[in-house]
C-alpha cells in the first residue's frame, strides 16, 4: 500500500470528528517522508523610505541606516532596488492598490479582475487542494492594520473587493485553527479521540505493510505520541516537535480585553507583532495555506513606533534621520521573523521555513517624503529551495525602461514592479497568476537576477 494512500486512509476516519485537525495530521505525516511545498509570504512596511538609507550599495552588503537591523540575517536577503510601480496617482493609497496587483489605472486589468497576487495563488492552490492539502486558500493578516478600516490602504484584493488584515490574534487564531489548534477542554477531548481513531487505524494497517513501510509508520507513530503528550496535560510531556507547534495556541491573555484599539498602542505593538508572526509561521508549516499577506501598519499610518515619539506617517515627511527612527523598527521586525522561521524545520530533507518560503517586502511609496512610486522598498528574502540567490544587493534600474510610473521621476529607467511579481509567482510554481502591466525587457520577468545574476 502506496503511504500517501494510507494516510489518506486514516485522515478520512479522523475527519468524522475535526476536519481541520485530520488535515493537518495528514499534512504532517507526508512532510516528514520528504521535501515540503513552497510558499510566499508577502510584508507590507508603511510610508516608503530613503533610497539612499534603505539600499546597500550594488554589489555591497553594507547595510545603511534603514536596513542596518537586518545585518544578522543579511545572508537571506536580495535587495532589489530600481522597482517602479507603473500608472498614477502616486499616493499612498495608489501605491497601496498597487503593491500586490501590479494595478496601472494606464492598463487593462487582467483576466482576474484586480486580484492582489496572495490572492490568486490562494486559489490556485484550493483547485488543486487534493494535492496541496490546504485548508484556508490565503491569508490576510498583520499588526497595527485598524487604520486599514480606511478602504483605500488595503493591499489585498479579490476581483476589485479590498480584504482587510486582520491584526488581532484573538480573532484570527481561531478563525484559522479552529479544532486544529488551541480552543477550550472540549475540542483538546476531541483532538485525542482523533488521535485514539488514527492510532487504531495505523495498528490494524502495520500488519499490511512491509518492513520499509512499517518503519516509515512507526516514525509517524511516534510523531503522533508527541503530539498527544502536548494535547494531554496530564501526561506531564513538553516535548517540541512540528505536531506541537500545531497545537500550541498563543497566549492571548496579554492584550486584555480593551478591545482592537488597543492593540496599536505603542507598549504593546511589539507583543501582537510575536503574536501574529508565530500565527503565520504556524499557518505555513503547518499547511493551513501556502501564502500569507502580512502588513505592518497601513498607508499613511498614525502609529507610534516603540523608540520615536511621532507617528511613523509624520515622521516620513520629515529629513532621512527622522524616518529612520521609525522605519528600523519595522526592519527589525522583519529580521525577527526570518530569524524564527529559519528556526523552524519544515520537511524531512532538513530545510527550514525559510529555506521553503519567499518573503517579499512591497510598501505604498518609494521615497516617503517625496511621495513617488520609484526605488520601491523591496527586499526578497528566503526562498533558497525556489532558487534565489540571497546576500546580495542589485539595481535593475539601468536595464528597465522610462514612462512607467506617473510621478515626478518618470524620466528615469525602472524596471516595472509586476515584473517582481510574476516571477515569485513563476518560482514558486504557479501557473494561472497575470498582472496587468510588464516591462518589455524580454518576458517581463527578472529570473536571471533571481538566479544570481545582475540583470533581469
Amino acid at each position: 500500500m502506496k503511504r500517501r494512500q494510507l494516510l489518506k486512509r486514516f485522515a478520512v476516519g479522523a475527519s468524522t470528528v475535526s476536519a481541520p485537525m485530520s488535515g493537518i495530521l495528514a499534512r504532517s505525516a507526508l512532510a516528514a517522508d520528504g521535501p515540503s511545498q513552497l510558499k510566499t509570504l508577502m510584508v507590507f512596511h508603511p510610508n516608503g523610505a530613503v533610497p539612499s538609507y534603505f539600499f546597500p550599495t550594488p554589489g555591497s552588503m553594507d547595510l545603511p541606516p534603514m536596513t542596518k537591523p537586518l545585518e544578522k540575517v543579511k545572508e537571506h536577503l536580495l535587495f532589489v532596488n530600481g522597482i517602479g510601480y507603473a500608472g498614477r496617482p502616486h499616493t499612498h493609497e495608489g501605491g497601496s492598490k498597487k503593491c500586490l496587483t501590479g494595478f496601472s489605472d494606464s492598463a487593462p486589468e487582467t483576466v482576474h479582475g484586480l486580484t492582489s497576487i496572495d490572492v490568486q495563488m490562494g486559489k490556485e492552490d484550493w483547485s488543486n487542494r487534493e494535492q496541496t492539502q490546504i485548508t484556508i486558500p490565503s491569508i490576510q493578516m498583520g499588526c497595527g492594520t485598524q487604520w486599514g478600516d480606511n478602504f483605500d490602504k488595503r493591499i489585498s484584493f479579490d476581483n476589485g473587493t479590498d480584504l482587510h488584515a486582520v491584526d488581532d490574534p484573538r480573532i484570527l487564531y481561531p478563525k484559522l485553527f479552529s479544532n486544529a489548534g488551541g480552543g477550550d477542554g472540549n475540542s483538546g477531548d476531541a483532538k485525542l479521540r482523533i488521535l485514539d481513531a488514527v492510532k487504531d487505524d495505523l495498528r490494524s494497517l502495520q500488519t499490511q505493510l512491509g518492513q520499509v513501510e512499517r518503519e516509515r509508520l512507526e516514525r509517524h507513530s511516534d510523531s503522533l505520541a508527541v503530539l498527544e503528550g502536548k494535547l494531554n496535560p496530564s501526561s506531564g510531556s513538553t516535548a517540541g516537535s512540528g505536531s506541537a507547534l500545531c497545537s500550541t495556541q498563543p497566549d492571548f491573555g496579554q492584550f486584555g480585553s480593551g478591545g482592537n484599539n488597543t492593540l496599536w498602542r505603542t507598549n504593546i505593538l511589539e507583543s501582537v507583532s510575536d503574536v501574529q508572526q508565530d500565527i503565520a509561521i504556524q499557518s505555513l508549516a503547518c499547511g493551513l495555506t501556502r501564502t500569507i499577506a502580512f502588513s505592518y501598519g497601513v498607508s499613511v499610518s498614525p502609529i507610534i513606533v516603540p523608540g520615536t515619539s511621532d507617528n511613523d506617517h509624520n515622521l516620513s515627511h520629515q529629513n532621512a534621520d527622522a524616518h529612520t527612527t521609525s522605519k528600523v523598527w519595522w526592519m527589525a521586525e522583519l529580521a525577527k521573523l526570518i530569524e524564527k522561521m529559519a528556526n523552524t524545520p519544515d520537511g524531512a530533507d532538513g530545510s527550514s521555513l525559510l529555506d521553503n518560503t519567499v518573503i517579499m517586502t512591497v510598501s505604498d511609496l518609494g521615497h516617503g517624503n517625496r511621495h513617488n512610486h520609484f526605488q520601491i522598498p523591496i527586499i526578497l528574502a528566503g526562498g533558497k529551495n525556489a532558487g534565489l540567490v540571497t546576500n546580495r544587493s542589485i539595481d535593475l534600474a539601468p536595464y528597465g525602461e522610462t514612462g512607467i510610473k506617473g510621478d515626478q521621476d518618470e524620466g528615469k529607467k525602472a524596471i516595472n514592479h509586476s515584473d517582481i511579481l510574476a516571477t515569485v509567482a513563476d518560482q514558486c510554481g504557479y501557473s494561472t497568476c497575470a498582472f496587468p502591466t510588464t516591462s518589455d525587457n524580454g518576458n517581463g520577468r527578472i529570473t536571471n537576477a533571481w538566479k544570481g545574476g545582475d540583470q533581469p
